[in-house]
């Protein structure tokens, strides 16, 4: 062996024993040790860890990260995470995991402690592809879900997009009206069909034709053939998504008004933290979707109320006959 040899194995080996990360137990405490860049080797006290109960955990996951518990608390890089039982704690696949009560997904997370898959019974999750699974007719992508009347039917097109026979997703949205034969993912949050192109589950701004409300002709006898038009004079001010959500549509009441009746009502997330209240109504010859849009308006303090941007808009879907 040569000089060269012997000092990079020497550097190697001094290398990994320095850059050590995981869980130490020194006397009553309990230590996370990890290596930062700046500062080099670092090792910080967990509180709230009983050093006689606690233990490292070990799963066959791929996962780039430590777990250890001791008989109250489970612990993820150091870090205490709320509200798990630890005795139970398991692996299921797919960065999911699962205590007596509840599902949890790490593959990626804003907060540590919000990792929960909501309305979802363990028990009963079956692995699809990363990062999607279901359980019963709940979809799942990540920790969010939505709910398939036909989910045997899902298929994974990405880790952002699937589709059944009947509905393409975006991650937890379905976007209502789109064309699945004909539908292309064109990047993680964008898709077309041979009618309209999406952006975060919703239809893109650009497909529709601005107009006024107060000069729109809702007694027209051929209104089912409008083509999809967005109102762009309703709102002049920023709103408030709590205070307005419950208030009437403007479109909604004039269709109401011309012999439109309400199917239903959804609200739901849109590309971050803005929202969509999308209503569906129909008359004898067409079907008919009013969605009011608020965009949320990220240079506004988050402290601030009214922090919305809102417009409405409309498609009409001609009955086949």
């Amino acid at each position: 062996m040569t000089l060269r040899q012997i000092i990079i194995i020497v550097l190697t080996i001094s290398i990994l024993t320095s850059c050590r990360r995981g869980y130490k137990v020194e006397g009553d405490s309990v230590y996370y040790e990890y290596w930062n860049e700046g500062s080099g080797q670092n090792k910080r006290l967990i509180e709230q860890a009983d050093a006689k109960t606690f233990q490292k955990l070990t799963f066959d996951c791929n996962c780039n990260f430590e777990f250890g518990k001791d008989k109250d608390h489970l612990f993820m890089n150091g870090e205490l995470i709320e509200s798990i039982d630890p005795n139970t704690f398991k692996f299921i696949g797919n960065y999911i995991f699962r205590d007596k009560d509840s599902a949890y997904f790490f593959g990626f997370y804003n907060n540590l402690n919000d990792c929960v898959i909501k309305g979802v019974n363990p028990d009963k999750i079956e692995l699809i592809k990363y990062p999607w699974a279901k359980a019963g007719n709940l979809l799942i992508n990540g920790k969010d879900t939505v709910y398939l009347d036909d989910i045997n039917d899902f298929v994974s097109l990405d880790d952002n997009w699937g589709k059944t026979e009947k509905h393409i997703i975006n991650n937890n949205e379905i976007l209502y009206g789109a064309d699945v034969a004909t539908f292309k993912v064109t990047s993680s949050f964008q898709g077309k069909d041979k009618n309209f192109s999406y952006e975060f589950g919703a239809i893109n701004e650009n497909d529709f034709k601005k107009t006024a409300l107060n000069t729109f002709d809702f007694d027209n006898k051929d209104i089912c053939k409008t083509e999809p038009i967005v109102f762009v004079d309703i709102y002049d001010s920023l709103v408030s998504y709590i205070e307005d959500k419950h208030k009437t549509i403007k479109t909604v009441e004039k269709l109401e008004q011309r012999g439109f009746t309400i199917n239903n009502i959804r609200y739901s997330d849109w590309a971050g933290e803005s929202k969509i209240i999308s209503v569906s109504l129909a008359n004898n010859e067409c079907n008919c979707i009013v969605e009011k849009l608020y965009r949320y308006d990220y240079s506004k303090p988050s402290e601030t109320k009214n922090i919305f941007k809102v417009t409405e808009r409309i498609r009409f879907e001609p009955k086949e006959k």
